[in-house]
């Protein structure tokens, strides 16, 4: 196990437009989970600050950008961003400890509506008319097809559950690779050019896991950031060797754990 690992780094940017925070795990102690899936819901994640001033807690808003990045001394990455859902603190023993939820992703625009497009009219025609109306920034789109609608589309009601249908209809998938929003084949993925085995955080025997439409492995390493929705590694283990592609999980940081949780599958 390399020393580097054991240097851990945790940066929290909050800014809005009238201030902008940055706290590092130099300054304050920082907790946090974020998670991350390859479902097309904004993934929620919590972010712990302990003892901020009651100046600086009153300008942590609702809607404000939030990105975190964690790591170790030379190797660290953004592991979300999104906008803040909420904040709160509470008293624990000698601590205030303010807890802010943020969503992956950019501000929500319209959350429904009527629109119609007419006779073949193409999907991608259909997904960035509704992606510009929610407000949702497309961060790469890939249609295994781009079907076309010969009698036209018609929305009437929530454009999330819209954009869904197109996307499905194109045998593509919508979620959120560190706060972006991503359309393409659930089957594609981001080669991190990385191998996970016990040199570079590997914690435990991969469990093997088998669900209806997945099977895989749920694996536990110290935390890395390279590893997210979509993302290629190769694993190495005394049992399990080969490329795997993570489907969901979360990174941990809870005083005494600094970890990533992920299930992989072929």
């Amino acid at each position: 196990m390399t020393q580097q690992l054991f240097d851990r780094v945790v940066r929290v940017t909050i800014e809005s437009e009238t201030y902008k925070g940055t706290f590092t795990s130099d300054e304050f102690e920082i907790r946090f989970d974020v998670a991350f899936t390859d479902e097309p819901k904004p993934n929620e994640s919590k972010i712990e600050l302990l003892n901020l001033s009651k100046t600086t807690i009153n300008r942590i808003k609702r809607k404000s950008k939030v990105t975190i990045q964690a790591g170790y001394k030379g190797d660290f990455g953004v592991l979300a961003t999104g906008r803040v859902t909420a904040v709160s603190t509470v008293r624990e023993n000698v601590d205030n400890i303010t807890t802010v939820t943020m969503l992956d992703g950019e501000d929500y625009g319209e959350k429904s509506g009527d629109i119609t497009f007419k006779a073949n009219t193409d999907a991608r025609t259909i997904i960035n008319r509704l992606a510009g109306k929610m407000g949702l920034k497309i961060a790469s789109i890939s249609l295994p097809r781009n079907k076309n609608y010969n009698k036209g589309y018609t929305v009437s009601g929530e454009l999330e559950s819209a954009l869904s249908e197109v996307v499905k209809d194109c045998g593509a998938s919508i979620y959120y690779r560190r706060g972006r929003m991503v359309i393409r084949s659930i089957k594609s993925g981001d080669d991190e050019r990385f191998t996970l085995e016990e040199a570079t955080g590997l914690l435990g025997v991969p469990e093997p896991f088998e669900e209806e439409d997945a099977k895989g492995y749920k694996i536990q390493s110290l935390l890395q950031h390279r590893i997210c929705t979509a993302s290629i590694i190769e694993l190495k283990s005394l049992d399990v060797k080969g490329k795997y592609r993570a489907k969901r999980g979360r990174h941990i940081c809870n005083g005494s754990d600094f970890k990533t949780e992920v299930d992989v599958i072929s």
